[in-house]
């Protein structure tokens, strides 16, 4: 077994009632059996309170219950669980103690990853230098998961590793490595459609020949109005893409160049965050693809995702004059929760990614395949 995680996730620790966000508002987190078992012994008065915050969901799993401002009953007014303060963390709930920890299980492989909803893992990726793994081995020689192929496991192994080499290239412009990422993965696609597992780890990076871009503040509107369109977790969110799109649309193409051109100059660590959040959706949503087959629509969405805060951070500096890294963190947070989090929202953006008629990343990023 490889157990896999990326560099910074030993820096983490939850800042509890100091985060600037809780996470302990808009999920439904359900309790299992065996927790609920255990708060049969809680103390008195929590054990009623607990009783109490049980509630069940659509499908009758029993949930913590949400206040109508989408706070956790349980939420303490020093931003901590009750259970956590009041009896022990030991007590929390599995999925309460995993997260941000996010873990995808193979058979053969177990990658465990930050979800940058959380903004102290936002800033640990946001802080890191450069985007690096760590793995260890246990000697054990287990297969993949019935149901997962392993020549398309070995794959996109080899493609994802290749992916991320493109994005460290550091002496080339992001949007020109993540041309490359979306090329290597158009390619694969190919063998991912026709159940050629056995040729994906051949793929490789080709030379991509520049050409004429088009604008990727006309993309960024279109990402904006399609990410809107979707189920909100925080009604915040649509509002604010809504009110950027407008913004961006008001902008001839003059203005928004110089505008970009100001402010790349003004947060010259643009390129290093963006290259980092990039490696973190390729490294989290990659492999996920023996899931739905959709290679290229989950390398499209590392794209989209670099376009759509690119411009929102963008935008937040052109009207604050500034851009600290406690707004952009929060810039992120929103992304994942309402993107990576809203399992609907996720499916129908990488399934619409898949179309790179309808989505031309390759254009937009002022490249096309050479072949």
């Amino acid at each position: 077994m490889v157990y896999r995680q990326p560099d910074y996730n030993r820096r983490f620790h939850c800042l509890g009632g100091d985060c600037p966000d809780t996470c302990c508002r808009d999920w439904e987190i359900v309790v299992d059996g065996e927790t609920r078992k255990d708060y049969q012994t809680a103390p008195a008065g929590l054990r009623e309170r607990l009783a109490d915050s049980l509630v069940p969901d659509e499908e009758g799993e029993m949930c913590f219950r949400l206040r109508e401002d989408g706070f956790c009953v349980l939420l303490t007014p020093e931003g901590l669980c009750a259970i956590q303060r009041d009896w022990g963390e030991e007590h929390l709930c599995a999925h309460c103690v995993a997260y941000p920890r996010f873990t995808e299980e193979y058979g053969c492989l177990t990658e465990t990853a930050l979800a940058v909803s959380c903004p102290e893992a936002a800033r640990l990726l946001l802080e890191a230098d450069r985007f690096g793994l760590e793995e260890r081995e246990d000697g054990g020689d287990e297969l993949p998961f019935d149901g997962i192929d392993p020549e398309l496991l070995e794959g996109l192994e080899v493609t994802r590793a290749a992916a991320l080499e493109l994005l460290r290239q550091e002496n080339v412009p992001l949007w020109r490595r993540l041309a490359g990422v979306l090329d290597l993965a158009d390619w694969g696609q190919d063998y991912v459609d026709f159940g050629l597992y056995d040729q994906l780890a051949g793929c490789a990076p080709q030379p991509l020949e520049a050409a004429e871009p088009a604008s990727l503040r006309d993309l960024a509107i279109r990402l904006m109005e399609a990410c809107a369109a979707l189920e909100p977790l925080r009604e915040a969110w649509p509002e604010l893409l809504r009110r950027r799109r407008e913004q961006l649309a008001g902008m001839d193409e003059a203005a928004y160049r110089q505008a970009g051109d100001r402010f790349e100059r003004a947060c010259p660590d643009w390129e290093r965050h963006l290259t980092n959040l990039a490696c973190y959706l390729i490294f989290r949503h990659w492999h996920k693809t023996v899931n739905d087959d959709l290679l290229y629509g989950r390398a499209a969405l590392a794209g989209a995702g670099c376009i759509l805060l690119y411009h929102l951070s963008l935008l937040e500096w052109l009207e604050l004059g500034a851009l600290g890294p406690e707004r952009e963190i929060a810039l992120w947070c929103a992304f994942s929760r309402e993107v990576e989090h809203m399992e609907e929202n996720l499916a129908c953006l990488t399934e619409g990614f898949y179309d790179g008629q309808t989505w031309d990343f390759l254009s937009a990023f002022g490249a096309h395949s050479a072949d």
